[in-house]
């Protein structure tokens, strides 16, 4: 056993503790934890929004929580700790509030309403966490994988929105991706994975724009993002995507 998988045992079955998530375990990982745990990891989010990644320490976590600062260390491990947890619970707020927002839209309303939820994802408290992470992240092999988790579950509930899965909206998009189904075509498939991915694009660079400039409006944006969707998406479903052109 390693030194790691000693470690998350030992805060299993310390019941007081955070239990381990995303990586390890696909349930809310706030769900193992106690009133004091919850009260550093929110004032953690809070200190994270105010005064970024480098003042995000363990005094001023323990200042703005109300808890002694070593208890940051015995619930969370350590800085890098907290913030895994804090990427997988707040990722799993707005993933879950979008989706269950798209859960049952009428058929005639499916495109608008998609791209209203692909505003909303881009107004969410998670960006501004997303921002301040990101630096760090991209030089963290932990924190760069929650990250990469985090992107693919976005990725997993355009598609499914685009695609029209009844229960979008109700299943964890942090849990492991599910088989393709049987009667999926790869075609239409390629196609809606691209436009996810492309849309996950959109949407992180209409979020920034709209951090950087206070008179920056993405309505416009994502108005026009609809136009085009409306007339393309059809097209493209029924011919696919095109063989990509070669490298020279």
């Amino acid at each position: 056993m390693t030194a790691r998988e000693r470690r998350e045992r030992s805060r299993s079955a310390a019941g007081g503790r955070a239990k381990p998530s995303a990586a390890t375990a696909s349930v809310d990982p706030r769900l193992g934890m106690t009133q004091p745990a919850l009260n550093i990891l929110y004032a953690a989010q809070r200190v994270l929004v105010e005064k970024g990644f480098s003042g995000l320490t363990l005094r001023a976590i323990a200042a703005e929580s109300g808890e002694n600062s070593a208890m940051v260390q015995y619930y969370f491990g350590n800085k890098e700790g907290l913030v895994k947890a804090m990427i997988d619970s707040v990722f799993r707020d707005d993933q879950q509030e979008a989706a269950g927002a798209l859960s049952s839209i009428a058929h005639e309303d499916w495109l608008p309403r998609f791209v209203d939820g692909l505003r909303r994802i881009s107004e969410s408290r998670s960006f501004r966490v997303f921002f301040d992470i990101l630096p760090y992240a991209l030089r963290n092999e932990g924190l760069r994988g929650r990250m990469a988790r985090a992107y693919d579950s976005y990725r997993r509930m355009k598609h499914d929105w685009l695609r029209g899965e009844e229960k979008a909206g109700a299943r964890s998009y942090l849990d492991p991706a599910p088989e393709l189904a049987g009667d999926a075509d790869p075609k239409e498939e390629e196609v809606l994975l691209g436009v996810a991915e492309l849309m996950t694009a959109v949407v992180d660079g209409l979020a920034i724009q709209e951090a950087i400039d206070d008179e920056f409006d993405m309505r416009r944006a994502y108005a026009v993002l609809e136009f085009l969707l409306q007339r393309s998406l059809p097209d493209l479903l029924e011919t696919g995507l095109a063989e990509p052109a070669r490298r020279g």
